[in-house]
């Protein structure tokens, strides 16, 4: 306890408490709102789910009747239909399930969750004439939705603890590094004032050591708070470029595990689960690359012909799947490029996978040396890019092309991110629609 009476140590508990706040103030944010995503999902499903049964009710000769199909039985297992307040359908269900379906019997638009929180119900009308004639009540299993808030609680609590002990170890060593010279200092003056006052009195200049010292941790603190700020940012962008192959990933094993399908539907299951795994792995590397780029860590020096060969080696595969023809063309001289290659291919591979989903023919990539920098291209003869989605095809989640290719809209916003990281850019230059798509990557030289 003794170290905490220390300046060193009560800088070092001054930097706990401020990263401590900061790292209670984002768990507690990121669980609020994973809390209010998942219960807004709960909600979706059991309104798809009440909406797939009301699909099966008529109403003839003032009752309601059900006519199901035979891919139906899911549904009954998780729905009631009642007419009026007597139930048409009852699936089997525990006596307190029961008895809370049973109390919303002509509610409209209505949730409750049954006591002991593991299932939500909802209340769907069932309307004849502008006039509620029966009410369908569909359950959603809350059990996978507190798993998963649980599991991130407990992942954000130990990622924060982790934190906050780097953010200490850290803050102790800068610290007593920074206060050695101050230590020196108090071990000469004490043997200056046994042995020579003059000198240890004397008009000589000092070094300002405390003065560096402030210095030395307010930069310290905005290392910190920089570090907050990116893991926060980086946190978001997981959160939203993974959503979508991990959505893909989900609503494939629940379709396999729900109904018997054939082999081949199967398969191709599998196969999309298999390519949206890759794609998972192809944003984490991507982002990590970025991460890696922004800290400086990758800092190195490419041969752009030999980056465009290796490009073209990848994608040959590809390429002869779909009858694509890949032209490149080198630099008319030896071209280095101030980035790592394999950061520059990562560039590139989302440009030519974007180029692949639209070119009908041919595709051409080309390098240049342009006003102290590298321009690498990527052009494609297909339909090109229209007007009014130029300005949103690097938004996450937009697509490039106008013919209906299928695409998570991560590639290109994931390129442009990493670019800008090394200090370059990823530009549009398509002259528009029906006359092909033109990105263009600037790099430093």
């Amino acid at each position: 306890m003794r170290r905490f009476h220390t300046l060193r140590g009560r800088l070092t508990a001054l930097g706990l408490l401020a990263a401590l706040a900061a790292v209670a103030v984002l768990t507690v944010a990121f669980n609020v709102i994973l809390d209010r995503s998942l219960n807004a999902d709960a909600n979706a499903r059991a309104r798809s789910l009440a909406a797939a049964a009301a699909a099966t009710v008529e109403y003839e000769n003032g009752r309601l009747l059900v006519h199901e199909s035979v891919d139906d039985a899911i549904v009954d297992r998780r729905v009631w239909i009642f007419d009026g307040a007597r139930a048409v359908e009852r699936p089997p269900a525990t006596a307190e399930l029961q008895r809370t379906a049973e109390a919303l019997a002509g509610s409209a638009h209505v949730f409750d969750d049954v006591p002991g929180g593991d299932v939500r119900l909802y209340a769907a009308p069932v309307n004849v004439r502008g006039r509620q004639v029966g009410t369908v009540v569909a359950a959603q299993s809350l059990t996978a939705y507190d798993r998963t808030t649980d599991l991130a609680l407990l992942g954000s609590v130990v990622l924060g603890l982790v934190l906050l002990a780097a953010v200490g170890a850290l803050t102790w060593i800068t610290v007593g590094r920074a206060l050695d010279p101050v230590r020196e200092m108090t071990a000469s003056a004490a043997d200056w004032s046994e042995r020579d006052l003059a000198q240890r009195f004397g008009a000589t200049p000092r070094p300002d050591e405390l003065g560096e010292l402030a210095r030395t941790f307010d930069a310290l603190l905005d290392r910190v708070a920089a570090s907050l700020r990116h893991e926060q940012r980086l946190s978001a962008e997981l959160s939203h470029e993974l959503r979508t192959p991990l959505a893909r990933i989900v609503a494939e094993i629940e379709l396999l595990q729900r109904r018997e399908r054939s082999p081949e539907d199967r398969a191709d299951a599998y196969a999309v689960v298999a390519r949206s795994a890759e794609q998972m792995n192809g944003i984490l590397e991507t982002l990590m690359a970025a991460a890696r780029a922004e800290a400086q860590l990758d800092v190195g020096r490419s041969d752009v012909g030999g980056v465009l060969d290796r490009v073209a080696e990848g994608w040959a595969p590809a390429l002869a799947e779909r009858e694509l023809e890949l032209e490149v063309r080198h630099p008319a001289a030896p071209m280095m490029a101030g980035v790592d290659a394999e950061v520059v291919e990562r560039i590139v591979a989302p440009l030519i996978d974007n180029a692949l989903r639209y070119a009908r023919s041919h595709i051409l990539l080309s390098a240049v040396a342009r006003d102290g920098a590298i321009v690498l291209s990527v052009a494609d003869d297909g339909p090109g890019v229209g007007a009014d989605a130029r300005e949103h095809v690097f938004e996450p989640g937009r697509v490039a092309g106008v013919n209906g290719h299928g695409g998570a809209g991560l590639g290109l916003p994931l390129a442009r991110r990493l670019a800008l990281a090394v200090g370059g850019d990823v530009t549009l230059t398509a002259p528009g629609a029906d006359a092909g798509a033109e990105f263009q990557v600037r790099l430093p030289a």
